[in-house]
């Protein structure tokens, strides 16, 4: 097989998170919950939008944010109650050396360095990126909270409280204390007020 060949097939593996739905949103009743891809998008936007503010390197930190969860497409997103039960034999970081290792070597080496960057963050020996995306990650998961919340589905508190104490940077924090004030369709009602 062709380096390229070996590319589309990681692509097409990488396109399973498209169609693999946030779990823990199906406790809270969501019928239709948004797909590990839309999260990882929003999450890449925020690590971004974080590591400006943090004076951190924002490319890296929405890189990240855009890799974090790809060894979904191998272990599935298990919900935090899930994890109590389940017994994963390896960590994120092992699932991505598995899954780039017919990659061409650079381009493996970076993915699996993404993925180690981003879990370093649950630790002490983290990146200020890692920080950021992490962050990200949590507050991600509290605005889409948010945004289930305005939509009527009325078991969000949980999530919304859980992803409060999760949050470590000084812009991380401050954009929490904003989604918790701002509505989430503030946006589009003061664009028709124009």
């Amino acid at each position: 097989m062709s380096d390229a060949d070996r590319i589309v097939e990681f692509v097409y593996e990488v396109g399973q998170l498209k169609r693999l739905p946030r779990a823990g949103w199906l406790f809270a009743g969501v019928q239709n919950p948004e797909s590990v891809a839309a999260h990882s998008f929003r999450v890449g936007v925020l690590a971004y939008a974080i590591a400006v503010q943090e004076g951190a390197n924002a490319d890296r930190a929405a890189t990240l944010g855009l890799f974090h969860d790809v060894p979904e497409t191998r272990i599935g997103d298990i919900p935090y109650v899930g994890k109590l039960y389940v017994d994963v034999k390896m960590p994120p970081e092992e699932v991505a050396r598995e899954q780039v290792q017919h990659l061409p070597a650079p381009l493996a080496a970076h993915i699996e360095a993404l993925v180690a960057e981003h879990e370093s963050a649950k630790g002490d020996d983290h990146t200020p990126e890692a920080r950021c995306s992490r962050d990200a990650d949590k507050l991600e998961l509290l605005l889409q909270a948010r945004e289930y919340q305005a939509a009527g589905i009325t078991k969000m508190e949980r999530f919304i409280q859980t992803m409060q104490a999760s949050v470590v940077t000084d812009t991380g924090k401050a954009l929490l204390d904003s989604a918790l004030r701002i509505v989430p369709s503030e946006w589009w009602e003061a664009f028709g007020k124009r």
